[in-house]
């Protein structure tokens, strides 16, 4: 009856271990606690899950997939794992494989702010557009997501809608470099045009 809680105890430092070492930006010692928890708990989802962020960072891209995809197998209703899975495949360039990862974490958790800008990141027009609505309706302190919005307005020549949102990303970030290029872009374009 005692190898139980030894065996969770161990599990749980061990764990403790890869948190402490990924917070610290050692990938490699992270990497070694998950795969040791991985060991003492081979149907962990939150192991290989934790496994392939580590792997992201440390560049093994497929290695980073495969624990995701294992993480997955393990828990299938877990909207955040598919989200990761998606930004691996990004970096693999097979878009259309994350675009589906993305949209299943969407319908597992429709509110998750994040997977919406991911997501439209990967489409194009109206399509992205709405996905960037998506994101700053659900998280409307989100800066990167206005930022974005302002980008796929403006590749609409939409510019006063694009402005409106590169100015709202500014007032949620005021230091956001790229936000306030983009602004000075489409503030110079849509002048351009009005000549």
């Amino acid at each position: 009856m005692q190898a139980g809680p030894a065996m969770a105890q161990s599990a749980q430092e061990v764990a403790q271990e890869g948190i402490e070492a990924y917070r610290a930006g050692d990938y490699e010692a992270a990497a070694r606690a998950w795969r040791q928890l991985i060991e003492l708990q081979p149907e962990n989802p939150d192991a290989y899950n934790n496994l392939g962020a580590t792997l992201y960072f440390l560049g093994d891209l497929e290695g980073s997939a495969a624990a995701y995809r294992r993480a997955i197998e393990l828990d299938p209703d877990s909207a955040t794992i598919y989200n990761n899975l998606g930004m691996v495949l990004v970096q693999q360039e097979q878009y259309q494989e994350a675009i589906a990862a993305y949209q299943q974490a969407i319908e597992l958790d429709p509110e998750m702010a994040e997977t919406y800008n991911n997501l439209g990141n990967l489409l194009e027009g109206e399509e992205a557009v709405a996905a960037y609505q998506q994101a700053v309706e659900l998280n409307p302190d989100y800066a990167e997501a206005y930022n974005n919005l302002g980008t796929a307005l403006a590749n609409l020549e939409r510019y006063e809608e694009a402005i409106a949102a590169y100015e709202q990303a500014l007032a949620i970030d005021p230091d956001f470099t790229a936000a306030q290029e983009n602004l000075t872009a489409v503030e110079q374009r849509l002048g351009a045009t009005a000549e």
